[in-house]
């Protein structure tokens, strides 16, 4: 920490005089206008109403719907990635599902230690766990899909980067997003874009509209749907295999063999959001979303025969059960793929939600919200140009091997109080409430050929590259729990705020747990406060990590095995020493300036501590014996002589991150009409194994934990107004970071152009580029497999990207 502090005291200063240049006259209405745009009413974090992101006893990012669209991205992940340091979000090509609902990290921790919230409430996770990221950090976690709603959609996007589990419950260990849809009565706007990379694919086309209708004369319905269509990328160089058969004179070779650019994407996304004035400070509302989506990535290539040093697939194999009775035909998978195969893995998602309640701000100082929540996410899965070898002759080579679904239910009931005291500086603020919430997880059956085992016993069983969830493993899977909570706060004196927060949740499957959080703030003067918090948190394993179980081809080395994903507990899974889960627990400690020396100028600097006890992990793969092999089939585990390795998850070390953000903002007004914004973001994070019990997670794999994400994230933001004109230019930085093994990944820089044109009434048109330098991350000696570039990148592969918008507003 010596050395942390060292870095940052010397790194402040100079992130200030970046903003201090004396030889600008700001007048007092750009001053005023100023302050309106950076001091923004926040609703999390708080349920005190009217508090700014600057009064907040504890930090908080609010992004607003400018800045997503001036990032250059369609994707609310990029943009907050772009936007905010210590959020991250990996494209992970190759990774099954994961490359379909991308994992995010807050601070480093996972996505379902970060808690995703609409309109302030509960957003319901995705069906997808993320069982194939193959990274430390996110693997096996549960977490929101933040790519669901149109951005045209936000108000503003909330990030609050501390512990919230008392207020709001399990997940929110990291911190909260809170997305804020608009609420116009009238008016709206379309925005279109197109973009390609600059190798010429990877063709993005996005419209999005949003639109305020009056409800009567007492309140709004606004409307907001997008359409997006993104072509993959192809970001492969020549495998060694392939290559040596096209020599051979052999044909039908897929090209490219294999691939870790983007994934081909399109999607429908729409949402909702209305209020009525019932009268008498009373209001109902409903809002909800639904959104349709459609991916396809490729997996690895399957060798058709030895060649270029590299081998041939199991699957081409001669089968000695062929010309037996149980399969009278020959076998000759060359004749259906001579130059090999790789599969091409879908997923077609489809996601809704609604939100309907009556509440009351209070116009005397009681206040109350009662509402009722549905949310439902579901993905089909199919699988085109594999085979199951074992099927022989009979088997098809297109697959449906199943699906998810993720469904929950809650109602919440809140109450909130304005007690009047003269013993402190304002009235002492109390909020509280009861919920429930219902949580069941599907898992449908995939067609029979995509698990069956055929009479060809000794080559590869299921769908190769994702076999099918069999009628045993399919099924629904149910949990619940109830919660009730108290929060106050107050001003102790007109320079002190205090909060405190507690909440106890029972759990169906696990048991209770309470959590509690004191938050204050002290404002020295006008320009300087500090804040700080101690928090316990805690996150209930999710009902995909308590049921969800695969089986997967996986690539190890050259060769491909059965991996198999266990329920933890479960019969087959305690053959390898899993025990049945319990909650992860944490405790958290922040602290931290805020500089506001004028309203042109605000600065913040957090530090900040979070242990997780009993993290839950998924497991590394253990190797299976062919007694173990034996031991499966007993049971009765599908294709458990086949298996070659197993994970599952487990509560399995104590974990800590530590770390601090710095935020600043300058806004700058000229004599001769211009203006420009200067901001820059510095997030600084260490993350360790507190404990690591029997060695669980093995030597490589630590180093991929301790070190896989960047330490060190920065931008630096300069927005010049001139005219009609606005130019952009934003620089972001990735800090050094460890490979699984230990390769190292170096410093990157990535540089952002946008320039903006106002000057035709009610349309914005707009042209940039993201990655100006057409940066690609370095490889990991995988070149003779045609992985050229790191698939685990924390910038992705694509390369350069740019792009033209164009907006009216009517």
């Amino acid at each position: 920490m010596k050395k942390l502090l060292g870095i940052m005291a010397a790194a402040s200063p100079l992130a200030l005089m970046i903003g201090a240049p004396t030889a600008f006259a700001q007048g007092n209405d750009a001053a005023e206008a100023r302050a309106e745009s950076t001091d923004v009413i926040v609703s999390i974090g708080t349920r005190r109403k009217g508090r700014t992101d600057t009064e907040s006893v504890i930090p908080i990012d609010v992004v607003g719907p400018e800045l997503i669209k001036a990032s250059g991205y369609v994707d609310l992940n990029d943009s907050l990635r772009t936007l905010v340091p210590a959020f991250n979000a990996r494209r992970l090509p190759l990774n099954d599902g994961a490359s379909f609902v991308r994992p995010i990290t807050l601070r480093s921790s996972p996505a379902d230690h970060v808690l995703l919230l609409l309109n302030g409430k509960r957003r319901h996770r995705s069906a997808t766990v993320q069982i194939g990221t193959g990274h430390a950090t996110t693997s096996g976690s549960q977490g929101q899909d933040f790519n669901l709603i149109p951005p045209i959609a936000f108000q503003s996007v909330e990030v609050l980067r501390d512990g919230a589990s008392a207020q709001y419950g399990s997940d929110a260990i990291a911190g909260v997003v809170n997305l804020s849809l608009k609420n116009a009565r009238e008016g709206g706007s379309i925005s279109a874009h197109v973009g390609q990379y600059y190798a010429g694919d990877g063709e993005t086309y996005d419209i999005q509209a949003n639109m305020g209708f009056g409800l009567t004369d007492a309140g709004f319905l606004n409307v907001s749907a997008q359409y997006v269509n993104e072509a993959g990328t192809n970001r492969s160089g020549p495998h060694d295999g392939a290559v040596a058969l096209a020599e051979m004179g052999i044909t039908g070779i897929p090209n490219p063999p294999i691939n870790t650019g983007d994934p081909q994407y399109e999607a429908i996304k729409t949402v909702w959001n209305s209020e009525l004035d019932l009268g008498g400070g009373a209001s109902a509302y409903l809002f909800g979303n639904y959104a349709w989506s459609d991916s396809l990535i490729g997996f690895s290539y399957r060798q058709s025969q030895d060649a270029g040093g590299l081998s041939q697939h199991a699957t081409f194999a001669d089968s000695i059960y062929e010309g037996t009775a149980t399969h009278p035909e020959d076998f000759d998978l060359q004749a259906t793929y001579p130059g090999g195969y790789t599969p091409k893995f879908g997923g077609e998602q489809s996601d809704f939600s609604s939100v309907v309640g009556v509440r009351s701000d209070g116009e005397s100082r009681f206040g109350y919200d009662v509402s009722f929540r549905y949310g439902n996410n579901s993905v089909d899965y199919t699988l085109s140009e594999s085979i199951n070898a074992s099927l022989g002759v009979n088997s098809p080579t297109t697959f449906k091997p199943g699906g998810l679904a993720q469904r929950e239910i809650q109602v919440d009931a809140e109450l909130s109080y304005s007690l009047p005291t003269e013993m402190f500086a304002d009235d002492i603020f109390f909020f509280g409430g009861a919920s429930y919430r219902n949580e069941s997880y599907t898992i449908t059956a995939g067609d029979k050929a995509s698990y069956a085992i055929g009479p060809l016993l000794d080559l590869p069983v299921g769908a190769n590259g994702f076999q099918g969830y069999s009628p045993d493993t399919a099924g629904t899977f149910v949990t619940s729990s109830y919660a009730v909570y108290l929060e106050a706060e107050t001003n102790i004196t007109d320079a002190w705020t205090l909060s405190a927060a507690g909440r106890y949740e029972d759990y169906e499957a696990f048991g209770d747990n309470f959590s509690y959080k004191v938050a204050t703030r002290y404002d020295f003067a006008e320009a300087f406060a500090v804040r700080g918090a101690v928090s316990t948190g805690f996150r209930a394993p999710a009902a995909g990590q308590l049921f969800g179980q695969s089986q997967t081809s996986q690539l190890n080395g050259q060769d491909f095995i059965l991996d198999a994903v266990l329920v933890p507990g479960s019969d087959a899974a305690q053959l390898f020493g899993s025990t049945p889960l319990v909650p992860e627990t944490s405790f958290s400690l922040s602290a931290g300036v805020v500089f506001t020396p004028a309203s042109n100028f605000n600065a913040t600097l957090d530090f900040y501590q979070i242990d997780v006890d009993d993290r839950l992990l998924l497991t590394d793969s253990i190797v299976v014996t062919p007694a173990q092999q034996a031991q499966l089939a007993a049971l009765g585990y599908p294709n458990g002589a086949a298996v070659e390795e197993v994970r599952y998850f487990r509560n399995a070390v104590d974990t800590r991150v530590r770390g601090f953000d710095f935020v600043a903002s300058y806004d700058l007004d000229w004599n001769n009409g211009a203006r420009t914004n200067i901001s820059t973001s510095v997030a600084y994070n260490e993350q360790i194994l507190r404990a690591n019990p029997g060695g669980i997670i093995p030597a490589n794999k630590v180093i991929e934990y301790e070190d896989g994400i960047p330490a060190w994230r920065g931008n630096l933001t300069l927005n010049q107004y001139v005219g009609d004109f606005r130019f952009m230019a934003r620089g972001v930085l990735y800090g050094p970071w460890l490979r699984s093994g230990g390769l190292q990944r170096d410093t990157a820089v990535l540089a952002d152009v946008e320039i903006e044109y106002t000057g035709f009434d009610n349309i914005t048109l707009a042209a940039g580029a993201r990655n100006v330098g057409n940066k690609f991350p370095p490889g990991r000696g995988l070149d003779f497999l045609g992985i050229i570039y790191d698939n685990h990148s924390v910038f992705g592969t694509s390369g350069g990207y740019y792009y033209a918008r164009a907006t009216y507003n009517f």
